[in-house]
Parts: C-alpha cells; sequence; structure tokens
C-alpha cells in the first residue's frame, strides 16, 4: 500500500511539473507574438512543445530574399535547465556561425549559459535576425578559430564576392523548396500554398482593406493609435496570410 501511495505521489509531482513547464513554454510563445520580430515565424509542435518549427525571412543585406526553415529543440527541463535551445536549419546555409555539417547555429556566443527568468526565445530568435542582417558584425572580437564555419568566416573578410557568391546558392535553394510536401504530419508544421485567386484573393483584399482603415484617423483612434499586424489562418490548418 505504501509503495502505491509512493508511486502516486511520484506520478502527482512528474504531472504538476509538467504542466507548469507547459504553462512556461506557453508564456515564451506570447512573448514572441508581442514582440512582432518582421521575418520570422515559430510555433510549437502539436506533438511536442518541446520542438518547435521556424521559418526565417531574410528582408535586408546579404540574406534579403532567403526562406530557411529551422527547427528549435528546447531541453527537456526548459526553461529551468542551463542549458541552451538548439536551432538547426533544414538546409545548408552558410554563415559563420552555422555548422556546415549539422547545420546547427552557434548561439553560445549571445547565450553562454541558458538563465532562467532572464534569458527567452524571443531574444533568441532576435539574435538570429541581427547576425543575418550583419553576418560580418556578428563575428567581431570572436576569433577565427571559434567560430562554427572557420571556411565561410575568412570568405567573409577577405573574399566576400565569393562569399555572396554562396549566400545566393542557398537562397536559390531555400526558394525551391518552399513548397515542398511536409517532412511530417504534424498539424503545426508551417506550410505554405501558391496563390491561388479564388482562394487567396478574396483574403488578400480584406488584408488590404483592414490596412486601409488602420490609417484613417479613426481608425487609429480607437486603437489607441497604434496599428496592428492583420493575419488569417485557413480553417482548421496553419497557413497563414499576413500583413505587418
Amino acid at each position: 500500500m505504501t509503495l502505491d501511495l509512493d508511486a502516486h505521489k511520484k506520478d502527482d509531482k512528474l504531472l504538476i511539473t509538467t504542466i507548469q513547464q507547459e504553462y512556461k513554454i506557453l508564456a515564451e510563445y506570447k512573448m514572441i507574438e508581442s514582440e512582432k520580430l518582421s521575418g520570422i515565424y515559430v510555433i510549437p509542435s502539436y506533438a511536442n512543445s518541446l520542438q518547435w518549427f521556424g521559418v526565417f525571412f531574410g528582408r535586408q543585406g546579404l540574406y534579403a530574399e532567403s526562406v530557411f526553415r529551422f527547427t528549435i529543440l528546447l531541453p527537456d527541463r526548459f526553461p529551468d535547465d542551463k542549458s541552451l535551445p538548439t536551432i538547426i536549419f533544414q538546409q545548408d546555409v552558410i554563415h559563420p556561425h552555422v555548422c556546415p555539417y549539422t547545420h546547427s547555429l552557434d548561439v553560445s556566443h549571445a547565450f553562454p549559459e541558458w538563465r532562467c527568468g532572464e534569458d527567452h526565445l524571443w531574444q533568441l530568435l532576435k539574435y538570429l535576425q541581427v547576425i543575418f542582417s550583419d553576418p560580418l558584425d556578428s563575428i567581431r572580437g570572436i576569433e577565427v578559430d571559434k567560430l562554427k564555419n572557420r571556411e565561410a568566416a575568412e570568405l567573409l573578410m577577405n573574399n566576400k564576392e565569393e562569399y555572396v557568391a554562396r549566400v545566393q546558392e542557398n537562397i536559390k535553394e531555400s526558394k525551391e523548396h518552399i513548397f515542398d510536401t511536409p517532412p511530417t504530419e504534424d498539424p503545426h508544421y508551417i506550410v505554405f500554398e501558391k496563390f491561388q485567386q479564388d482562394v487567396h484573393g478574396p483574403v488578400l483584399e480584406r488584408i488590404k482593406a483592414g490596412r486601409s482603415k488602420q490609417t484613417e484617423p479613426s481608425a487609429q483612434q480607437g486603437n489607441g493609435g497604434h496599428a496592428t499586424g492583420l493575419s488569417w489562418v485557413k480553417e482548421g490548418e496553419f497557413k497563414p496570410l499576413s500583413i505587418e
């Protein structure tokens, strides 16, 4: 009987710990939403909240027009564990901070360890955004042999023309796979559809109309003078059309 009670207590403790962790992860997601990071979309997996799906859209600099899919893997005891979350790209990405073999992004230069309550996932994504916006600046003050891709770093510093050419190859490849069949059946995997006038046309017009109304004085006053982004998601699926 005593053994049964101890087992139940352990099960209850594990359940409570799991629920608390889920709330913390949900809070991280809410913070990302509130930060409105331009060009980055992420969502936790439906099956496993420790795995997130993401897409990075390059908006400026050498990586403009890139579309890089990535996965975020959170440590089992996130966010209490000091271990860092892992970001892994789904394709080759040439960058001094991206390992050419595992496609993983080295975030240790910005986050030596994870500090619960101080470090957040939105900051991790902001770091991703910044290092792709200006890769050269992202390696200033760091010894070349401490970078994940030494060859990329040396090209960036000494042969920028060749570096740009390789980046363009990455960008071309990324665009060729935008509409690929999802590698998973997880309903939260981010899916993109080719534009279809009969399906997406009406939604696009609603987005345009909404943006037009937000520029009117009355609309801005009703929202405290702040414009908000608009998005529509196909019912039952995660296929967004949005405007920031």
